[in-house]
């Protein structure tokens, strides 16, 4: 008996410690933002409980076959003298926020539009093997910014490749984003006209977007 109950002191002070920790980790959320200019500079200070962040794989000329590979051969990145792969990255994460694929359809849509829906569906395949990757761990909430058309040109591609995203995402339960409802065609929002990086007030909208949702999910 009198070996039994330090035994017994013991493993109930191991496991106090455990829900102790589970509860304050919990508390204590990892922010990820992976993929192109959309996700630059996205402060998201009012989601209280994100404690770290990191934008390591986050590049204005980041299209989905370059986050593909990244991701496929475990790409590193050198932080303060330590190297990390995205895979250990996915894996501690609690919140994702991708964004890729705007580098891929405005510079076609720029440039031909032959084959456009050929091009549209390979870009949906590859973005499906990136949301296969990320489904491989456990996160809170992934959201999946959707595409967003800053003319007034090619609306039924935009339509397209995005109802495809959305419905991906949705096969992930992921959560999907409409940018493309606020973005569309209204100046205000782009840093220049010839381009589809958002400016200041355009990331507020998405901010505000993900708020909602977070606050409310």
């Amino acid at each position: 008996m009198k070996k039994i109950i330090p035994i017994l002191f013991l493993f109930l002070t191991i496991f106090s410690c455990y829900i102790i920790y589970e509860l304050t980790d919990n508390d204590n959320l990892y922010l990820t933002y992976i993929g192109d200019n959309t996700v630059n500079n996205l402060d998201l200070k009012e989601i209280t409980n994100i404690s770290t962040y990191n934008n390591y794989f986050v590049n204005n000329d980041y299209r989905i076959i370059d986050l593909l590979n990244i991701i496929k051969y475990n790409e590193e990145i050198e932080i303060n003298n330590k190297l990390i792969s995205i895979h250990q990255i996915l894996k501690k994460s609690d919140i994702i926020i991708l964004s890729v694929g705007m580098n891929d359809i405005y510079q076609k849509l720029n440039s031909d539009t032959k084959d456009i829906y050929t091009y549209s569906n390979d870009m949906i395949n590859n973005m499906e093997l990136i949301l296969d990757e990320i489904d491989r761990y456990d996160h809170q909430k992934v959201y999946l910014l959707g595409y967003y058309n800053p003319t007034n040109k090619h609306d039924d591609i935009y339509t397209y490749i995005n109802y495809k995203l959305k419905r991906i995402s949705a096969n992930h339960n992921f959560i999907y984003l409409d940018l493309n409802s606020i973005f569309r065609n209204n100046s205000k929002y782009y840093q220049k006209n010839d381009n589809f990086y958002l400016n200041n007030q355009g990331k507020k909208e998405i901010i505000k977007l993900i708020v909602e949702n977070f606050k409310n999910y």
